[in-house]
């Protein structure tokens, strides 16, 4: 299986974050990626990035040294009935938006509401994909969602950094995954790398993926030209 892009990594401008663009998009090239997201923190993140930050986003290049620029952002889904701390005219200047649930964001409450934030975040035009989904703080009617994804072909992230830095997510991700498989629902494979050095650390989700059998057909970012379209078709 060849990754040919990551979709969710951090800048120093997601201020737990340690390196800059620049940076990331060598890491990329190095790993010979034909495109690179950069999604920092939405505003509501006790780290993130002011809007203006992601509306000046236009200004930066599409191609770096041969490497697509994918202009992202991940945002935080701030109340239960889907609300998003970027504005709907931000969100649609972006290429690539992930919406999350975080901790300093949104407190968890229960799995009834938790579900509900997501259904009506995936009836949000401007959101492309669900991240860390796998959180265990954040329980949900896993089999309603993935299909709902499936409906609005919205995209479901496996992240790997979930798999040592949200402890009790492993099992959740691979539940995510079989449910992905079963309703054919795509999914895309990201680090969540908050520096140059994880860019491309997609081990523990490739081999979870591999363990299922889940099949690279639906795996986004194992292909340019599909990723691209999908793009093209969402905005």
């Amino acid at each position: 299986m060849k990754i040919i892009a990551d979709l969710h990594t951090h800048t120093l401008v997601s201020e737990h974050a340690y390196s800059t663009v620049d940076e990331m998009l060598s890491a990329a090239k190095d790993k010979d990626f034909s495109a690179l997201a950069i999604t920092d923190h939405g505003p509501a993140s006790s780290d993130g990035a002011k809007s203006v930050h992601f509306k000046a986003m236009h200004s930066l290049p599409e191609y770096v040294n041969g490497v697509r620029l994918l202009k992202g952002a991940e945002v935080n889904i701030i109340d239960y009935s889907g609300k998003l701390d970027l504005s709907p005219n931000v969100l649609s200047s972006l290429d690539f938006v992930i919406a999350s649930y975080h901790e300093d964001a949104i407190q968890p409450i229960n799995i009834k509401e938790h579900t509900n934030g997501y259904l009506e975040v995936i009836k949000n035009k401007d959101v492309d994909c669900l991240g860390h989904i796998g959180n265990p703080k954040f329980p949900f009617d896993m089999d309603y969602i993935i299909k709902l994804c499936k409906e609005y072909n919205k995209l479901i992230e496996i992240n790997s950094s979930s798999f040592t830095v949200r402890l009790g997510s492993a099992p959740i991700c691979r539940e995510i995954a079989l449910l992905c498989k079963k309703y054919e629902v795509n999914i895309v494979i990201t680090s969540d790398a908050h520096s140059k050095y994880k860019v491309g650390d997609h081990k523990d989700s490739i081999d979870m993926l591999n363990s299922i059998s889940f099949p690279e057909s639906l795996i986004l970012n194992t292909d340019y030209d599909r990723l691209m379209e999908y793009l093209k078709l969402q905005k």
